[in-house]
């Protein structure tokens, strides 16, 4: 073991296990594999097990178990009492959890005080009000019948989670499933479990019955044996696009179970000549650089109109190459931007790069930081030919791409001409334009002065292949929920 074993305070070698039915317990698959942290290479945790199909059928068991059993009896104010104790200890042992998951995702921990813990307990908070607020609907007897519609749960969910925010996702997920009344098998990545291993253990001490929540571990095979088994009624998965195409086929080749994708994103920010450019700058400079650009909604692609180009792309390149020196040990409270989550990312990203060389001017970084780690500097390339891969596709590091356009239609032609569909931004003091060009632009959220921002009360998601429905809010909860008529014949 590395010197990153001691250092979160919670050690992560006991969480080599899977966490089923209220318990830490050793997988019935013999495969496991090592984890490591990005920072230096050092081995984090070995032995984490890769959970087989005995693994996945004794989750299903314990999750219909609790389904059909203590759990159905709860009510609606129950479930806000678990949810509500849950943001209690969320409060006392959140921190040392984020700190943990930091070992491995390479998140710096200077971000969990403050943001990490207040999205977490937050998104609980707000579903916690929402158990008893799913209403039904009536229809009057006109035609001899009284018309009931009322939202059920579905069953058993899994969430098949991604390594960029894996205790984040975990509670997204996991809240609207619970507060409709739903159970959940979880599977955070294989980058970064230990967190969602941790964090499993407080569903029980809130109050929830074991199996409303377990977690098991491995990679794509095992996320796959969750998506195509039968008795598992949807799916929320967030990740690439690649991969949500499979579980979208393996569970339609199954049992048509219902599947929430929030795929990948090269989110357009748009700049316009009357906008307030140290906000636009702030902005865009912060949705790359978070969690080292390894961010589904960072703002990768620049758009900034000619008449204020030459302004913003110097200060855009001053502000980037300084970031650098922000970089360094994930697990030090005063730095503010880590490393990629492993090896094979930061050599992903650095070919993508290497080969963007000749496909745009390279004006900023483009090569690995320091001797150690897997640390990728802040980089910026100008005006791309229009076949570009670092324009074209998600590069997923700290990569962004600026390319100057004269007019409003021109820019909203190139904004669009993608097939992804997440996030964009625009800027601009002219709120007529901005309403204009925000119903224009083809995301499925769109910030106005502002971008790569979600709020939990208003629906998250894709259009085109940045996924099918919508997180957050109230329409997780209908994603969560089945419409049942009942139909009462008046004259029986």
């Amino acid at each position: 073991m590395g010197d990153s074993s001691s250092a979160a305070g919670l050690d992560p070698r006991i969480y080599n296990k899977l966490y089923l039915n209220g318990q830490y317990v050793d997988a019935q698959s013999t495969e496991t594999y090592s984890l490591k942290n990005p920072k230096d290479n050092t081995v984090v945790a070995d032995k984490i097990p890769i959970a087989g199909p005995a693994d996945v059928e004794a989750a299903v068991k314990y999750a219909e178990e609790a389904f059909h059993g203590p759990w159905s009896q709860f009510t609606a104010i129950q479930r806000t009492e678990c949810m509500l104790k849950l943001a209690s200890l969320l409060d006392e042992e959140l921190i040392p959890i984020l700190t943990l998951d930091s070992l491995t995702s390479g998140i710096p921990v200077s971000l969990a005080p403050v943001r990490e813990r207040n999205y977490i307990r937050n998104c609980v908070l707000y579903y916690a009000g929402w158990t008893d607020k799913q209403k039904g609907d009536y229809f009057p007897p006109d035609d001899g019948f009284v018309k009931l519609v009322r939202h059920e749960p579905l069953g058993v969910c899994a969430a098949i989670n991604p390594f960029n925010a894996p205790v984040a996702c975990f509670f997204l997920k996991a809240a609207p499933a619970l507060a409709t009344g739903n159970v959940l098998i979880v599977k955070p990545s294989e980058k970064t479990p230990l967190g969602s291993l941790a964090v499993a253990a407080l569903f029980e001490k809130a109050g929830f019955p074991p199996g409303v929540i377990q977690v098991i571990t491995g990679p794509g095979s095992t996320g796959a044996l969750l998506a195509e088994h039968m008795k598992i009624r949807k799916v929320s998965f967030t990740g690439s696009v690649a991969t949500g195409k499979k579980i979208q086929t393996a569970a339609a080749m199954s049992n048509l179970k219902r599947v929430t994708l929030e795929l990948g994103g090269k989110s357009p920010a748009v700049i316009f000549d009357d906008a307030n450019l140290d906000n636009a700058l702030t902005w865009t400079i912060n949705a790359i650089l978070t969690r080292s650009g390894q961010l589904c909604v960072a703002a990768s692609r620049v758009y900034v109109q000619r008449s204020i180009a030459d302004r913003f792309i110097e200060e855009y390149k001053t502000r980037m190459k300084a970031a650098a020196q922000d970089m360094g040990d994930p697990q030090d409270p005063t730095v503010k931007l880590g490393p990629m989550v492993d090896q094979a990312q930061l050599e992903r990203v650095k070919q993508m790069v290497d080969r963007g060389r000749a496909e745009a001017e390279l004006v900023v970084g483009g090569n690995q930081y320091g001797e150690t780690g897997c640390f990728m500097e802040p980089t910026v390339f100008l005006n791309p030919r229009d076949d570009a891969e670092i324009y074209r596709n998600e590069i997923f590091g700290p990569v962004s791409i600026i390319k100057t356009f004269e007019t409003e239609e021109e820019v909203l032609k190139l904004a669009n001409d993608t097939e992804f569909g997440l996030m964009s931004g625009v800027f601009t003091k002219d709120i007529t334009r901005a309403l204009r060009v925000s119903a224009a632009l083809e995301s499925g959220v769109v910030g106005v002065n502002c971008v790569s921002l979600q709020n939990m009360q208003a629906p998250f998601g894709g259009k085109k292949q940045s996924g099918v429905g919508r997180e957050f809010g109230e329409y997780a909860l209908r994603l969560f929920t089945e419409p049942k008529t009942v139909l009462i014949n008046m004259a029986a």
